[in-house]
């Protein structure tokens, strides 16, 4: 039964077995207004960075954001970061991309694990309209609240960190052909990635510590580029958001849901503990003393039924079945073991 399993965990808590127990919560506007506020936060981390192509010889904001397309070891690397998702009536978090219009264009990156979705705001991959939008505003707009971005840099030049100037960028990657793969070796169809190497480096906004190994120039070969500049990224956007936020501790969505939990239960379970006695036996749903003891010691449905029929609370078979003698205090006490009971 699955009350007899739920019971074996129980056990081995031992004193603490009562405060592991489901608890039945009131029903009332302010537990509901609890529950809605719990479902509203996410099962899982969610970050949103920012994907740049800067093209040869390009130093303007304006001409960068115009790029609707990369070289091809950019778009290898882009498809590394994740999967290709269409954006249409998706139910994923596209972190402000239009799901409705396509005006945010068709697709996006996405990548997740169990615990982390990060979805990347790739310029390159969003529309272009000179007549309407010459600033590429659409563009900087999503870019422009992001904590992180990546900028992939051919220009040949060194990049600023000001180029695209925005109040939420804390963080940029700094990704840039390495010299000991030519110029033109980068840019053939055929080229072997595991053989083409890239700098990589962090740029911080003024009063953002170094926060990464990154923080110093590394040089990674281009097989490996997404994964580590992924994982970087990841990194540098958890401090964003613990920085923004004055800073302090980390907590993840799964640890705040946790604490949610808490709280609720805490705050539904006082008033019962106020009048409650160390001595006091937990009490069952339904009103009746509850046979889970304040020890550890493992107990059973068969063992209850025992220990009661030893107190004369059930009386001999014969030959109609068992008869009860207390047949409400038996029920009660199954009723308890019955885990489904529990809401």
């Amino acid at each position: 039964m699955p009350s007899h399993i739920i019971l074996q965990f129980l056990a081995s808590v031992g004193a603490t077995s009562d405060s592991c127990r489901p608890t039945l919560l009131p029903d009332d506007s302010r537990t509901q207004l609890a529950l809605d506020v719990f479902d509203r936060i996410p099962v899982v981390d969610f970050h949103k960075i920012g994907v740049v192509y800067v093209g040869a010889g390009q130093s303007q904001e304006q001409e960068i954001l115009r790029n609707v397309m990369g070289s091809t070891d950019y778009t290898e690397f882009v498809t590394g970061l994740g999967n290709l998702v269409s954006l249409k009536d998706t139910k994923i978090n596209t972190g402000g991309l239009d799901t409705e219009f396509n005006s945010d264009g068709e697709f996006a990156i996405f990548w997740s694990d169990r615990i982390t979705e990060i979805i990347f705001h790739v310029t390159t991959m969003m529309p272009v309209n000179l007549d309407y939008d010459p600033q590429c505003t659409m563009k900087k707009s999503h870019i422009g609240n992001d904590f992180v971005n990546i900028i992939f840099n051919n220009s040949g030049i060194p990049y600023a960190f000001d180029t695209i100037p925005a109040q939420f960028n804390f963080v940029n990657i700094i990704i840039s052909p390495e010299a000991r793969a030519g110029f033109v070796t980068t840019r053939l169809k055929d080229s072997d990635m595991d053989k083409q190497f890239y700098r990589v480096e962090l740029q911080g906004k003024p009063g953002i510590p170094a926060i990464s190994p990154a923080a110093e120039t590394k040089v990674i070969s281009g097989k490996s580029l997404p994964a580590f500049v992924r994982n970087l990224a990841l990194n540098a956007s958890v401090f964003a958001h613990v920085h923004n936020e004055g800073g302090g501790e980390h907590i993840s969505m799964w640890r705040h849901r946790l604490r949610n939990i808490n709280q609720l239960r805490e705050r539904t379970t006082a008033p019962l503990s106020m009048g409650s006695t160390a001595t006091a036996s937990p009490t069952a749903i339904g009103g009746s003393p509850s046979p889970v003891s304040a020890t550890s010691r493992r107990i059973s449905t068969a063992t209850v039924l025992s220990e009661l029929s030893s107190r004369g609370a059930l009386a001999t078979l014969n030959g109609d079945g068992l008869q009860q003698d207390s047949a409400g205090e038996v029920e009660s006490i199954l009723n308890s073991f019955d885990f489904s009971r529990w809401s």
